[in-house]
C-alpha cells in the first residue's frame, strides 16, 4: 500500500506488517540448516537472507517508491531521495546457524544525515524494537528505558565477540572489562535491545557497515541512552568496521570511554 504520510504511526504499522512477512521466512529456515557454512554461494543461510531482504525491499517499494535503499545483499537503489532505508535481513548469522534464538532483522530509515527510526525484530523470541520518536523506544509496543546505573563496578556489559579486536583494541577493551560487574558475550543485536529493556547497561564492539549500527542508535538513544565510537565521536553514515560504545546514560558513557582510552 502506498504511504502518504511520513510519521511515526504509519511508519511503526509498516514495519510492523513488513517484518511480520520477513519473520515467517526467518523462522522458516531457522533451525532447519544442517550445514556449517556461515556465509557461501546459495547456502540456506545466504537463501534466508536474500529472501528476507527481497520481501522487504518489496514493501518498502511498494509503500514508499521513491526511497533508496541499502541493504547488505543487493544492490543499491538510489533514486536520488532524501530518504534512505537500510536493511540488514539476519544479523547474527553465527547464532542463527546455531540454532540460537537471538538472532534479528534491522531496518533503519534516514533522513539525508538524521535518523528518523530505527527497527530491531527478533522474529524466535517474539520481540521488536522500535523507535520513530526522538524520545522514545518502544518493544512490542510498550515503552521502555535504559537502566539508571551511575557506576562502570555496578553495569552489567555485553559484546558479541572479541576475537575479532586487534591488540591494541583489545587491550582498551580489557581496561574496561576489568571495570565492570560482570560481562557476557555473544547475541549481536539483540543486546542493544536488552541494553535499551534495561537489562544490559554498555555494549562495546566491532560492527561491520551502516547497516549493521544505524538501526541500533536509534533504539538505544530513544530509550535513552547514547552511542558513539570508542573516542566519544558520532558515527558516521557510511563507515565500515567501526568499533561502537553504547551506554545506558552519558555518565556511564564517558566513565567507559575514559577506560578504552587508558591503554593507547
Amino acid at each position: 500500500m502506498l504511504q502518504t504520510e511520513l510519521n511515526s504511526k504509519s511508519l511503526i504499522n509498516f514495519c510492523n506488517e513488513t517484518l511480520e512477512l520477513s519473520g515467517k521466512i526467518a523462522l522458516t529456515y531457522f533451525r532447519d540448516i544442517r550445514e556449517l557454512t556461515i556465509k557461501g554461494d546459495e547456502s540456506p543461510v545466504t537463501l534466508a537472507d536474500k529472501q528476507i531482504e527481497q520481501v522487504i525491499r518489496r514493501e518498502i517499494e511498494k509503500s514508499f517508491p521513491g526511497h533508496n535503499i541499502i541493504g547488505e545483499e543487493f544492490e543499491i537503489v538510489d533514486n536520488s531521495s532524501d530518504y534512505t532505508w537500510y536493511i540488514d535481513p539476519i544479523d547474527g548469522t553465527r547464532s542463527f546457524v546455531a540454532g540460537k534464538s537471538d538472532f534479528g532483522t534491522l531496518l533503519a530509515l534516514v533522513k539525508n544525515q538524521e535518523i528518523i527510526g530505527g527497527v530491531i525484530d527478533c522474529p524466535a523470541l517474539h520481540e521488536r524494537w522500535m523507535s520513530f520518536d526522538s524520545n522514545e523506544t518502544l518493544v512490542n509496543g510498550n515503552n521502555t528505558v535504559c537502566r539508571e546505573i551511575d557506576k562502570l563496578e555496578n553495569s552489567v556489559m555485553a559484546t558479541t565477540s572479541s576475537h575479532e579486536f586487534g591488540m591494541e583494541k583489545w587491550r582498551a577493551y580489557q581496561s574496561l572489562e576489568e571495570s565492570v560487574k560482570l560481562t557476557t558475550t555473544g547475541s549481536d543485536c539483540y543486546n542493544y535491545g536488552l541494553l535499551a529493556s534495561g537489562y544490559i547497561d554498555i555494549v562495546a564492539e566491532k560492527l561491520t557497515a551502516p547497516h549493521d549500527y544505524l538501526p541500533l542508535i536509534k533504539i538505544v538513544e530513544g530509550a535513552g541512552g547514547i552511542m558513539t565510537d570508542w573516542e566519544g565521536n558520532t558515527l558516521d553514515f557510511d563507515a565500515t568496521n567501526v568499533y561502537v560504545l553504547a551506554s545506558a546514560s552519558k555518565q556511564l558513557h564517558e566513565m567507559a570511554l575514559a577506560k578504552l582510552s587508558k591503554i593507547k
